[in-house]
């Protein structure tokens, strides 16, 4: 917001839906928006990535870049800049989580470590619902729905 880029298009919106509906439309600023089981969403970068699962211990993820409809082309370059700074094996942002992704994979596999703790919550979760924001309930229930996805049997 406030770059000239981004006046351009609030403009744009602002003469197809009046002042009110723009607003609302660009007030809209989730963060990272993850859409069980592998979907992830990032609407203030226009980008949405798959998470495709090879294995148990590999995963392919695919990463889509949006255009705006009537957006200024300079949005879509931002966009697709955006992406290649942060979605590459030799990105500044995404380097220390395939760090920590690589270190944990390896721990796990190394036949010395049974089991992860992810209990922050477990005892005083509701209803399949974290008593507090910072209950690992989801993860739980991710792991286990996983686990159910990889080593079921297809119908098919």
């Amino acid at each position: 917001m406030g770059s000239p880029v981004f006046d351009q298009y609030r403009n744009t919106l602002v003469r197809e839906h009046g002042e009110k509906r723009a607003d609302e439309i660009l007030r809209v600023t989730l963060w990272n928006t993850i859409v069980y089981p592998n979907c992830s969403f990032m609407s203030q970068f226009r980008q949405l990535r798959i998470i495709h699962p090879l294995a148990v211990d590999r995963s392919v993820v695919y990463t889509y870049s949006f255009r705006i409809p009537k957006a200024p082309a300079a949005m879509f370059r931002d966009t697709i800049a955006f992406a290649n700074v942060v979605n590459g094996n030799g990105s500044w942002v995404l380097t220390d989580d395939l760090e920590v992704y690589e270190r944990l994979q390896h721990g796990l596999s190394s036949g010395e470590v049974d089991w992860v703790y992810i209990g922050r919550g477990y005892g005083r979760d509701v209803a399949e619902r974290g008593a507090t924001g910072t209950s690992e309930i989801y993860i739980r229930a991710q792991m286990r729905a996983w686990l159910d996805y990889m080593t079921t049997k297809s119908s098919s």
